[in-house]
């Protein structure tokens, strides 16, 4: 009689466990582990006592034990995948820092003073877009302010140059390099 007192005792402190774990999970999505996980033990729960009557107890331990594994060998999987995503982000942001400082040489090479250069990616890495926000440098060092530039692109040919210069090194056509000058 004690022995089935044990075994009711256990699936009630189951229960109650499940119940509250159930309550602390922070998405949905986590959910179908947990039950499908709650199941297995719950197998195990119902079935001892029959299964320690026909001694086959320790094989079916050994069944959820290796379950249980491949389980966790599909959890690691999974954030390893969620890893990968995000060290590729990282490459991605490092990746357009570097050509936003590439871009903001060759403008200063064409007597531009860069306030802010945007470089915008595809997920492969190709160059998508080019923003450039500049101001003139004349000769003698001293900066001029000049009005917004439009598509009036040949009427400042250092900003032509620049423009054309960047879209023959990227690949771009035109609409995707776009350069303001203040």
């Amino acid at each position: 009689m004690g022995y089935i007192y044990a075994w009711v005792k256990n699936l009630v402190c189951f229960y109650i466990l499940l119940t509250v774990v159930l309550h602390l999970l922070p998405k949905d999505n986590y959910q179908k582990y947990v039950r499908f996980f709650s199941g297995m033990l719950l197998t195990i729960l119902v079935m001892s006592p029959v299964l320690s009557l026909m001694g086959n107890e320790e094989v079916l331990r050994e069944k959820i034990s290796q379950a249980g594994f491949f389980q966790e060998m599909d959890n690691l999987k999974l954030d390893t995948e969620h890893l990968e995503w995000q060290q590729k982000e990282r490459y991605l942001q490092e990746y357009e820092h570097a050509l936003e400082m590439d871009v903001s040489r060759i403008a200063e090479e064409k007597q531009l003073l860069v306030q802010e250069a945007k470089v915008q990616l595809s997920e492969d890495y190709q160059v998508e877009s080019i923003e450039i926000t500049a101001s003139f440098q004349e000769d003698d060092g001293i900066f001029v302010q000049k009005a917004s530039f439009a598509d009036r692109s040949k009427e400042y040919p250092k900003v032509y140059e620049l423009k054309q210069e960047l879209m023959e090194y990227y690949r771009l056509k035109e609409e995707q390099v776009n350069i303001a000058i203040k």
